[in-house]
C-alpha cells in the first residue's frame, strides 16, 4: 500500500485496515518507525468524511508542531487548543493537550458528542509520575462512542493495557506490535581513557588511566574535556548531524560554546544556515534580542543548544533549522526526544545516568530507547549510531546491557484522583465514586495478579493492599472536601460546583475567592496572585525580595486559607499536599503586567527566560479557566480577561508565536 508517495510497512497497513473498519487500535513501534503516518491517515479519512477527530499530545511543543504540520496540508480544517493557544477550536480536526481533552470530558461533554476518533500520541506517557493520571482518566471517562488510536513506544505489557481498555470501555480494540526499526542502530561506548569500544569493553575494564583522576570529579573544576574528543571522532567519521543529550540545561550551553569551533560546516553552508537563522529571528521579531545574538554566534558554525530554559520562540527556531541538516551538533535535554520528529545520523548520551530531582540513577531502558531512537534518518542513513559516554567509576557490564538491550519497562498506573476530578465524579456517582478506583489500570493489573497468586499464597498480597491504600486516599480527600464545605450529603455545594471547573489549582483558587479578595484587586494584582498560585521557585535562582513591598500584605491575606487546608491534609494523612502559594516571582510579574520590557525582568530575577515565559503562560491559562467558570460574576470575568491581556504580549503570547510561524 502506498500513502503520500510512501510504501507503507505491513504494521502501518494493518493499522489503517482497522481504522477503515472504524475500530480502535493500539500501535506499538520503536521511535522513528513511522507511527505518525497512521495518525495522518486517520485525520485525512475523517476530514474527507466530514467527521470530527481529536489529536492529543503530551506536551504543548508537540501539539504546536502537529498543528503547523497538519495546517500546512489541510488549512483551516485544523484547529489547536492547548490552554494558552486557541486557534480555530471548532475545526473538524483539533490538536490539543491531553489535559484539555480530560477537562472537556468533565466540563463540556456535549462538545464531544460528534467526535469520531481520539488519537493518543505517546500513550505510554500514562506512566509519568506527575501527569500520567490524566491519560488514565481520559481513557476511563471518555464517552463510549469515541474510538481510540493509541500510539506507543515499545512497552512490555501492551496486551494487558489493551485488555484493560476493552474491559472498561466494552469496545473492539486490536493490538499491533512492530519491533523492527527502519534504520538499524549500532550501540557504541566512549569509555574514559579507552576511546570507542563495544559493550564488551566493560567486561575487562582497565581503569588505571582514570582511577587516579576520579577524586578530581568531585571538584568543581573537574575537566571532562575527554568527552570532546568524541565529537572530533564523529566529525572525522562523517557521523553528523549529531543529537547530543545532556541532562541539564547549563551543560547543554557550556558544551555548545566549548565545541563550536570544530569546523563542521563549509563556508557556503555556514552562510546559508546563518541567513536562515536571521530570517527566522526577524519573522519571529526576536532579531534584536541578546539571546538571539548569542545563538547566532554558534549557529554559523553548525552548533546549537535546546532546552526548556530557552524562550519558546528560540527553541522553535532551532527545531526548524535542525530539520535542514545544517546544524551538525545539537546539545539538548531529553524533552527534545519526546514526540518531536527530529532525527539525526548519530545520538550521543553524555552519561547513562541522571539526577531525577531526588537521586542520581541509571536510565531506564525505555528512556534510553526513546532518545536513542532519534538516530538514523529514514531514507538517508543505512545505519544510525548511538554513543554513550562511560566515565569512572564504570557501570557493571550487566547494568549497561540492561539499559541498551534489556526488556522495556511495563506501563504502571499513576491513577491519583485530584480534588476537581473527585468533585466531578461525586456529582455523577455519589457514594458509588469508589467504582472509579475499581476501573483504574492499577486495579485491573491487581485483579489479574490476585487470580494467579491467591491460590498459591492463600492471603492478600502487597498489591492488594495498594488498592485499598488508593481507596483510603480517596476517602480522606472526600472527607476533607466535606469538612471544607465543598460537599454535603445531597451532593456538591456552590463552592464545590465552582471548584470542579478548575484543574490543578482548584483548592487554592476556591479558598481565596471565598474570602472575597479578588473583587478588591486590580488587573495587575490579580496577575501577581495567579502567578503565585502556579509558580514554583528554584533554590538556585535569585528573586527580588517581595517582603518589602505590598506583595507581603497580599500574602498575609491569602496564605492562611491555603495553610489551613495543608494542615488538615497532614493531620488526616493525605499524600501530595496542596501546593503552597509562591510569591517569589511577584515583582517580575507585576512589572511585566504594568508594561516593562522582557529584558527588564532581569532586574527582578535571574530565572531563565523559558521558565518565566512558561509561568506566565500557566498564569494566563488559570486566569482564563476561572474567568469562564459559569458562576463567576460578569464584572470579575471581565477583569480576569483584562488581566490576561496585560500578560499575553510579546514573547509570552503563544498564539502570536504560532501565527508568526
Amino acid at each position: 500500500m502506498n500513502y503520500k508517495n510512501i510504501t507503507l510497512d505491513p504494521f502501518q497497513v494493518d493499522a489503517i485496515r482497522i481504522i477503515d473498519q472504524n475500530a480502535s487500535v493500539i500501535v506499538s513501534a520503536p521511535t522513528g518507525a513511522g507511527k505518525t503516518i497512521i495518525a495522518e491517515y486517520a485525520i485525512e479519512k475523517c476530514l474527507k468524511e466530514g467527521k470530527k477527530i481529536i489529536y492529543t499530545a503530551p506536551i504543548k511543543a508537540l501539539s504546536n508542531q502537529k498543528f503547523r504540520d497538519f495546517s500546512s496540508v489541510y488549512g483551516d480544517k485544523i484547529g489547536v487548543l492547548t490552554g494558552d493557544v486557541s486557534i480555530n477550536p471548532g475545526a473538524l480536526a483539533v490538536i490539543m493537550t491531553t489535559e484539555i481533552f480530560r477537562n472537556t470530558i468533565f466540563d463540556s461533554p456535549e462538545r464531544l458528542a460528534d467526535i469520531n476518533y481520539v488519537i493518543f500520541d505517546e500513550i505510554h506517557f500514562m506512566d509519568d509520575d506527575e501527569r500520567g493520571t490524566v491519560w488514565e482518566e481520559s481513557i476511563i471517562f471518555a464517552p463510549k462512542h469515541i474510538q481510540f488510536i493509541c500510539l506507543s513506544a515499545t512497552v512490555s505489557n501492551l496486551h494487558d493495557f489493551a485488555a484493560w481498555i476493552r474491559k472498561i470501555r466494552g469496545c473492539k480494540l486490536e493490538v499491533i506490535q512492530h519491533q523492527e526499526r527502519p534504520v538499524p542502530l549500532r550501540n557504541l561506548l566512549y569509555i574514559e581513557g579507552k576511546g570507542v569500544k563495544g559493550l564488551r569493553g566493560l567486561k575487562n575494564p582497565d581503569s588505571n588511566t582514570v582511577e587516579s583522576r576520579y577524586p578530581m570529579r568531585l571538584r568543581k573544576d573537574y575537566d571532562d574535556a575527554w568527552k570532546d574528543e568524541l565529537i572530533v571522532h564523529l566529525r572525522d567519521e562523517q557521523r553528523m548531524p549529531c543529537l547530543y543529550f545532556i541532562f541539564n540545561r547549563k551543560g547543554c550551553e557550556e558544551r555548545a560554546i566549548r565545541n563550536h569551533l570544530k569546523h563542521l560546516l563549509t563556508p557556503e553552508e555556514s552562510k546559508q544556515l546563518l541567513e536562515m537563522f536571521e530570517a527566522l529571528a526577524k519573522r519571529y521579531q526576536v532579531d534584536s534580542d541578546p539571546e538571539t545574538e548569542r545563538l547566532g554566534k554558534l549557529i554559523k558554525y553548525g552548533v546549537a543548544f535546546h532546552h526548556a530554559g530557552m524562550m519558546p520562540v528560540h527553541k522553535e527556531i532551532i527545531e526548524r533549522l535542525f530539520t535542514t541538516g545544517l546544524i551538525k551538533l545539537l546539545f539538548a535535554t531529553e524533552t527534545f526526544a519526546l514526540g518531536v520528529n527530529m532525527p539525526a545520523k548519530t545520538v550521543v548520551f553524555d552519561s547513562i545516568h541522571k539526577f531525577d530531582g531526588i537521586r542520581e540513577s541509571y536510565l531506564r531502558t525505555r528512556e534510553f530507547h526513546q532518545m536513542a531512537g532519534r538516530a538514523g534518518r529514514r531514507g538517508i542513513d543505512s545505519i544510525g549510531y548511538v554513543y554513550s559516554n562511560i566515565e569512572y567509576p564504570f557501570p557493571a557490564f550487566e547494568t549497561a546491557e540492561r539499559i541498551f538491550y534489556g526488556a522495556i519497562e511495563p506501563i504502571q498506573s499513576q491513577y491519583n484522583l485530584s480534588y476537581a476530578t473527585l468533585l466531578n465524579l461525586y456529582e455523577r456517582l455519589g457514594d458509588r465514586i469508589f467504582a472509579a478506583c475499581e476501573k483504574s489500570f492499577g486495579n485491573f493489573m491487581l485483579e489479574n495478579a490476585l487470580k494467579h497468586r491467591r491460590k498459591k499464597h492463600g492471603r492478600n498480597t502487597p498489591e492488594h493492599l495498594n488498592y485499598y491504600n488508593m481507596v483510603d486516599q480517596v476517602r480522606k480527600r472526600l472527607n476533607l472536601l466535606k469538612a471544607k464545605g465543598y460537599l454535603e450529603n445531597k451532593g456538591l455545594t456552590a463552592k464545590g460546583h465552582f471548584a470542579k471547573q478548575i484543574y490543578g489549582y482548584e483548592i487554592q483558587v476556591t479558598e481565596i475567592i471565598q474570602t472575597g479578595l479578588l473583587d478588591g484587586l486590580d488587573e495587575d494584582w490579580l496577575n501577581v496572585l495567579f502567578c503565585a498560585i502556579v509558580f514554583e521557585s528554584k533554590r538556585a535562582c535569585w528573586y527580588g525580595d517581595f517582603n518589602k513591598t505590598d506583595v507581603r500584605r497580599l500574602a498575609e491575606l491569602c496564605t492562611p486559607a491555603i495553610n489551613a487546608v495543608r494542615k488538615r491534609e497532614r493531620e488526616i494523612g493525605i499524600r501530595g499536599l496542596t501546593k503552597e502559594i509562591d510569591y517569589k516571582l511577584s515583582l517580575a510579574i507585576k512589572a511585566w503586567s504594568e508594561g516593562c520590557g522582557f529584558a527588564d525582568l532581569s532586574n527582578y530575577t535571574n530565572a531563565s527566560d523559558g521558565d518565566i515565559i512558561r509561568t506566565m503562560r500557566l498564569t494566563i491559562q488559570l486566569l482564563r479557566q476561572v474567568a469562564y467558570v459559569k458562576t463567576v460574576q460578569p464584572e470579575l470575568r471581565a477583569k480576569l480577561l483584562r488581566s490576561v491581556e496585560r500578560i499575553k504580549r510579546d514573547v509570552v503570547d503563544a498564539e502570536r508565536q504560532m501565527r508568526l510561524g
